[in-house]
């Protein structure tokens, strides 16, 4: 099982958020750099996969500042040596494909492959209309048709990623895209021909192609945050990515865990139960299980319950017969609900153990809120790391950094 971070990078600690407009405060916006990237470091020397990071707009609140994760992993992979960096995720819908096939390649190459990439279809109207207005998604901006919209849209840009980077020139035609245009009379045709391809030898353009390529032309491990339906679940398999799950619910993602499954294996790739799977939590450790409640009452509760819950995000915690708004918006909710792990090693230790019986999964993403105190996030990482996740892999701790000394 590979452990990642990830980030819904907050600027400014808790009281500085609720002063007010902390995403528009540089100093703030540095300190978030500035604590984040020791976070990072750390990982980097103890075994983790990776770090992502979600994409969001216009939050000037503070509370989720990522306009951009591919710079953001451009920045965070710069810092490092090791850990890969992506997005979970990009919201496709909004995105022009092609010009997020070539960001993500070009940071491919800078990182040298140590890169991975997410895609979302996004849940946000105030910058998804207004960013994807040229697309549609302003008008109708909500209801049924603009849902279907969204999908038709995310797979549609899916495909033609896929294809810009499996191939050195593609072509592609969509109900939303043809790829390239009708009738592109190539000046340089004569170029085309001798240096390169996709030009026909009327000197019209048939074909196109992305460079540079990702590095030596791998393709990035694929993941779909969040995954809160067998619908999604099974497209998922059947394309090669990684559902990344916060359903809560036993019973529920066991049968979502099932579905992807017998997708995987639709497929021809002969998975066992949770193969190919992923699940997301906060997880939060302290000497004792007193302190680790102390501060994860003023962690992840505080951005999920004012700026999620209210988007619907409790369907995450919810059980069978109930809705997004059936339960409070309370820490003890996400507590006792599971969205939130968090105790003592000891005590954590057994959540996990418990959790994964009856999830096992290839990836376990740890929700990091860095609006929290940098001491109290520190300390936490360093004892998942020292005291937790060694019992559940050997990617991560001691393990890890005898690995790292004998390579």
């Amino acid at each position: 099982m590979q452990i990642g971070a990830f980030y819904l990078p907050s600027v400014g600690h808790l009281e500085d958020i609720k002063q007010g407009m902390a995403g528009k405060r540089t100093d703030l916006y540095q300190m978030m750099l500035r604590e984040v990237t020791e976070q990072l470091q750390y990982m980097d020397e103890n075994g983790y996969y990776g770090a992502g990071f979600t994409e969001h707009h216009f939050h000037v609140e503070g509370e989720e500042v990522s306009t951009n994760p591919v710079i953001l992993d451009l920045y965070f992979g710069l810092q490092t040596r090791r850990m890969k960096f992506g997005q979970l995720g990009c919201v496709l819908p909004s995105q022009n494909p092609i010009n997020l096939a070539e960001n993500i390649a070009m940071v491919s190459q800078m990182l040298q492959g140590r890169v991975f990439a997410g895609f979302a279809r996004g849940y946000q109207p105030r910058w998804v209309n207004v960013l994807g207005q040229q697309v549609g998604l302003g008008d109708p901006g909500d209801g049924e048709a603009y849902e279907d919209l969204k999908r038709e849209l995310f797979e549609e840009h899916f495909d033609i990623i896929m294809e810009a980077w499996q191939n050195d020139t593609f072509s592609f035609q969509g109900k939303h895209w043809q790829v390239p245009t009708r009738d592109i009379k190539w000046a340089a045709a004569e170029v085309a021909w001798n240096y390169g391809q996709g030009c026909n030898k009327d000197g019209i353009i048939e074909e196109i192609g992305i460079a540079p390529p990702t590095y030596d032309k791998q393709m990035p491990d694929l993941f779909m945050p969040f995954a809160t339906s067998e619908r999604s679940i099974r497209w998922g398999m059947e394309r090669g990515l990684v559902p990344v799950t916060v359903m809560t619910d036993i019973g529920t993602t066991r049968g979502h865990f099932q579905a992807a499954m017998e997708a995987a294996n639709a497929a021809g790739r002969n998975y066992k139960f949770g193969q190919g799977m992923a699940l997301s939590r906060e997880v939060i450790v302290a000497d004792t299980d007193a302190e680790a409640e102390a501060i994860a009452r003023e962690a992840g509760s505080f951005i999920w319950n004012n700026f999620f819950v209210p988007f619907g995000f409790n369907a995450a915690v919810a059980r069978p017969g109930e809705g997004p708004w059936d339960m409070p918006a309370t820490f003890e909710t996400a507590s006792e609900r599971g969205l939130v792990i968090h105790g003592s090693p000891d005590t954590v230790n057994r959540k996990i153990e418990a959790l994964l019986k009856e999830l096992p999964v290839d990836y376990f993403w740890m929700f990091i809120y860095n609006h929290m105190p940098q001491k109290a996030c520190m300390k936490s990482l360093e004892l998942v790391t020292e005291k937790v996740w060694p019992h559940f892999t050997d990617s991560i701790g001691a393990a890890a950094g005898l690995q790292k000394s004998a390579g």
